[in-house]
């Protein structure tokens, strides 16, 4: 039921991704990733359109993880593979 945010973890940090945003590399970004509460991610996976943040008010920041749109399965591959890589997940 809507609004999503009503189902999100209390006190979360929310990323938005979009390839109009300020590009970074995923490893940059999960570097910097804070690790005192939840985070929550907002990926585009859609054919036309870009997440934003009057669409989702909740994200803190928006990021780009490639100079060219990417599915949302190469996006997430990316974000996590990263974040695993820093936290050290094998």
């Amino acid at each position: 039921k809507s609004p999503v945010s009503a189902h999100l973890p209390p006190g979360f940090h929310g990323y938005g991704f979009s390839c109009t945003a300020e590009l970074q590399s995923p490893a940059a970004f999960a570097a910097a990733l804070p690790r005192d509460a939840p985070l929550v991610f907002v990926l585009g996976a859609m054919a036309q359109g870009h997440v934003t943040v009057d669409e989702h008010p909740y994200m803190e920041k928006m990021i780009s993880i490639s100079q060219y749109p990417l599915s949302g399965a190469s996006a997430i591959s990316r974000v996590l593979g990263a974040i695993e890589h820093e936290w050290g997940v094998v």
